[in-house]
């Protein structure tokens, strides 16, 4: 019988059965093993019931233990619309009843963000990342991005993790327009200056989720870039200041984690390749990235997780704009301030973290305002890290690569569903320090 069945079933059953029976809720010792009869799902006012059962390891009759009711939870979380998660068994006569609690968070709000470049005010980026989530309970999300000051950009995107829910296909459309500011000190020397790419373009990219872990994607764009007249010859591909750049993208991700936004347990890894120019004005070449990460509990609520990370670029003649940079998107704390280029680079994290306080869920009223948007689970983590890296060509040896390493002390809050915040700060070699703040999770 199908969870669809089982939970109508449930329904018709749960009228008749509450008339002389009461049910009670079962508590699960650690080793305890529990056979679920049915699941039921209650509290989603707009979300579809299969968002939140596609995401669930279990369905009825699976045998579950407290380990597996709270990575199912943290999975559910992790789809990113809910307050708040919670997964109980409740004994009604003789069944066994799953009951997935959500309480769903506010689903139109904009996200203020403020980038400073080599920390200073007059190379900021400002602006609004605007979201409309799980809009017709599919969990679609539409995002605009206004983006001002030192790099400025108009982003429009679309995102639907279940095109077609029974070959569980995942589309995404992407346009975009953007004045870049160039990144690579090698390009300023020559020139004499700094100067400024314009792109713009759109990519749409399918993907097939194989299961709860594995996924494939494939996905096809077009770029525009344009490079100012004393850039035009060394700094595009095609070598004529204009590169009109079709591209192919092929994507393999395999996720365990339980809390993706802050897991402490699970692995990711994806392998991600872009083939660019496609031959179109002679210009081909390759983008290779390798991405691996785990999370662990170490001993009790003591966490430890590390990351290698890989860029490649390969090819005849790869334009500046795509090689290979540390110090900007990627970058080694306690080396922030450092920016280096070539046509690859590997870095790697390692962390230990430790809670403050793990988790509280916050609710209050305020007039005029929602209470979902008054809403979250918070926490508050402390932690210590280290970062190593290097940037090198293709024919460099390992014995010859640069390594930067940094190590730090950082304190994280969870603002989830929403966000995160990061307070660090870090050291290089030499003990010189350097005080970070950030959006987001390191890793």
């Amino acid at each position: 019988m199908s969870i669809k069945h089982s939970v109508f079933i449930l329904f018709l059953l749960s009228g008749f059965l509450s008339a002389g029976v009461e049910s009670d809720t079962l508590r699960i010792g650690e080793g305890d093993k529990v056979v679920v009869d049915s699941v039921r799902i209650v509290g989603n006012e707009i979300t579809k019931e299969f968002i939140i059962i596609r995401e669930m390891t279990f369905s009825a009759g699976d045998t579950v233990d407290a380990k597996i009711l709270d990575f199912n939870r943290e999975r559910i979380y992790s789809v990113g619309i809910f307050n708040f998660v919670d997964i109980d068994l409740i004994r009604d006569s003789t069944i066994t009843i799953a009951r997935v609690s959500v309480k769903e968070s506010w689903y139109i709000y904009p996200i203020p963000f403020l980038h400073l470049e080599e920390n200073s005010l007059s190379k900021s980026t400002y602006g609004l990342n605007m979201l409309y989530k799980n809009f017709r309970g599919r969990d679609e999300t539409i995002r605009a991005i206004l983006a001002f000051g030192y790099d400025p950009a108009y982003t429009l995107e679309y995102y639907n993790p279940v095109l077609l829910e029974e070959e569980d296909i995942s589309f995404r459309g992407t346009l975009f327009y953007s004045k870049i500011a160039n990144k690579s000190k090698l390009a300023e020397a020559f020139i004499g200056e700094n100067f400024e790419y314009l792109f713009t373009g759109g990519a749409f990219t399918f993907g097939k989720r194989l299961n709860q872990f594995n996924q494939v994607y494939a996905g096809v764009g077009f770029s525009y870039v344009e490079a100012p007249d004393q850039a035009t010859s060394v700094f595009t591909a095609s070598e004529q200041g204009i590169d009109r750049l079709p591209y192919l993208t092929f994507t393999y991700g395999y996720d365990t984690r339980d809390l993706t936004q802050f897991p402490k347990d699970g692995r990711l890894f994806i392998i991600d390749y872009t083939l660019k120019g496609v031959g179109v004005d002679d210009v081909l070449y390759n983008i290779f990235k390798f991405d691996y990460r785990e999370y662990r509990l170490v001993y009790g609520d003591l966490k430890a997780k590390w990351r290698g990370v890989h860029r490649r670029t390969i090819g005849k003649h790869v334009p500046t704009y795509d090689k290979s940079y540390l110090g900007y998107g990627e970058y080694i704390r306690g080396h922030k301030g450092e920016k280096t280029e070539g046509d690859n680079y590997v870095a790697g994290s390692f962390e230990m973290s430790y809670p403050i306080f793990n988790e509280w869920n916050l609710s209050f009223n305020l007039p005029l305002i929602p209470q979902k948007l008054t809403s979250a689970r918070l926490g508050m983590h402390i932690g210590l890290f280290v970062d190593s890296g290097a940037v090198f060509e293709n024919e460099q040896k390992i014995s010859d690569f640069n390594f930067s390493t940094g190590y730090g002390v950082g304190i994280t809050f969870l603002v989830l569903p929403y966000n995160a915040v990061r307070f660090e700060y870090s050291f290089n070699e030499q003990g010189e320090g350097e005080f970070l703040i950030g959006s987001g999770f390191s890793f």
